[in-house]
């Protein structure tokens, strides 16, 4: 047993136990003697030219996202520590998969906690990886397998509702990521169908001990439990046929855009010292484990708590991205409160046209005329690149899902967090606040800018009717319904709407 790890298998809730056979589970932690690896050598000769106390780098593009991602798992030499609450059988998982594996063959330490709302799909692929001496597989809260998924949540709402939302990436304990792009291929460019559009903040200093701090809380907590219990309930591959089965489908996709347009242009900027990191003081927000455990009624997290300060401290401008946006009563007087003090508010949320939850929309929806009452600006996106021809552009259809937040052009979050009950109340959430004059102008200036191009613009009229103002061929356009959608998806909606399903959005 090695000097991080210690038995925590006694720790193992009964509600666990009553449905699997639990294999022993030992504790472990961050390696703290990374300082002189590969990549702790290049954040530490950054950090001691330049006043931070770190760095900080916007991942904007989904590809470069990836691309930074694979770049940091192949310059590993100690621990790979990867938060999710999403991984599929795509190019982009299959492509980290295999990073992960070969980084594991090298004796790299890799730890993998995955949510277990979505992973029913890649079972087998999890115990694949996790038959890997150097990998191990943990999922968050898990569903029983040798039963009904239906019948467990139903039996077990209160805590199986629950779920782990987080998103980190952290090597070597040295470079992280955070952000909100699971591993899948909508979230960097490389789907064929949609794209998300997403950020996500690279960091190096004092706030990835942080990180890797919250990780080992959530690695360790009772809740998360390793993946070999569902091997009785699961038949999987052997590792070597799974490795096959990956390096087959990348062949398949060898010619296509995303396998040409990766490269290695951030991590080896990264290693060389010529990524140009922006110093800024920067904090973590994440919401403790124990936040699935709160049966108590409206609780709010660590997180939802932090950003209500930050936002509250606004003097001249507040800038809120949110893909699923269901702000309630209190959430509407909080934004007008602040646009009658005088601060401008702008929401950027997704359009009926855009979004992949119609449920979270219909709820929305309802908030709409009460927040441009209060004087807020809000906008939703467009589902269509610039220039696409509406019915036409299937293969570049965006979706909304950056969690992103902005006061006074100083402070910036960006994380996992969604302004919606289910963030503020359900789940557990992990962030960055970054404070940095040219982090949050950039972001600032940036995401003004491209809303006159990327979104409908919702103003009443003279009637107090919604309408949506947009430019189409070089002409201003006023819709008087929901654009770019159906007048069956538009019933759909509302007929979702008359549910009493807020509080679960």
């Amino acid at each position: 047993m090695g000097m991080f790890e210690t038995l925590v298998g006694s720790r193992v809730p009964q509600k666990y136990r009553k449905y699997f056979d639990l294999p022993e589970r030992r504790e472990s932690h961050k390696f703290t003697n990374t300082a002189d690896s590969l990549l702790g050598s290049a954040a530490r000769a950054w950090l001691a030219e330049n006043e931070g106390p770190c760095g900080v780098y916007r991942l904007q593009l989904g590809i470069d996202a990836l691309g930074l991602r694979l770049g940091l798992i192949e310059k590993a030499e100690r621990s790979i520590d990867i938060q999710s609450y999403l991984i599929r059988d795509d190019l982009s998982g299959n492509l980290i998969a295999l990073r992960l594996i070969e980084a594991a063959n090298r004796g790299v330490r890799v730890r993998l906690l995955m949510d277990d709302a979505l992973t029913e799909p890649i079972d087998a692929g999890l115990l694949s990886l996790n038959d890997h001496v150097n990998i191990e597989v943990r999922v968050f809260n898990p569903f029983p397998r040798r039963r009904s998924r239906l019948i467990s949540f139903i039996a077990n709402f209160n805590i199986l509702n629950r779920r782990m939302h987080n998103k980190s990436f952290t090597v070597d304990n040295r470079v992280t990521i955070v952000g909100g792009r699971n591993l899948a291929d909508e979230y960097y460019q490389t789907s064929v169908t949609s794209e998300f559009l997403d950020e996500d903040m690279a960091a190096i200093g004092p706030v990835v001990e942080d990180v890797s701090d919250g990780f080992d809380e959530y690695w360790n907590t009772k809740e998360a439990i390793p993946v070999s219990v569902f091997d009785k309930y699961v038949p999987h591959q052997a590792l070597n046929e799974t490795i096959e089965a990956g390096q087959r489908h990348l062949e398949k996709h060898r010619d296509s855009p995303v396998i040409r347009g990766l490269n290695e242009h951030l991590i080896r900027d990264l290693v060389d010292g010529a990524l140009p990191w922006v110093p800024a003081r920067t904090e973590l927000v994440l919401d403790h484990p124990d936040k699935v455990r709160g049966l108590v009624r409206r609780q709010i997290g660590d997180v939802t708590e932090r950003l209500i300060r930050m936002v509250s401290s606004a003097v001249k401008e507040v800038i809120v991205v949110s893909p699923y946006f269901v702000p309630q009563r209190e959430g509407v007087d909080f934004f007008g409160a602040l646009a009658k003090k005088g601060v401008r508010v702008v929401i950027l949320t997704n359009s009926l046209a855009s979004t992949n939850h119609s449920s979270v929309h219909a709820v929305y929806a309802r908030y709409r005329k009460p927040l441009l009452r209060h004087g807020v600006e809000l906008y939703e996106l467009r589902p269509m690149e610039e220039g696409d021809v509406v019915g036409e552009a299937d293969a570049a259809r965006l979706t909304l899902h950056s969690k992103v937040a902005i006061v006074d052009r100083r402070s910036a979050f960006v994380g996992s967090f969604n302004l919606d009950p289910r963030s503020l109340y359900i789940n557990t959430e992990l962030g960055m606040i970054v404070e940095s004059d040219e982090i949050g102008e950039a972001m600032a200036s940036s995401g003004l800018e491209s809303l006159k191009t990327v979104a409908y613009r919702l103003q009443l009229n003279q009637r107090g009717r919604l309408n949506w103002h947009y430019g189409s061929g070089g002409h201003d356009v006023v819709a008087g319904k929901e654009p770019d959608t159906s007048l069956w998806r538009r019933l759909l909606t509302r007929l979702m709407g008359l549910l009493p399903i807020e509080e679960q959005m």
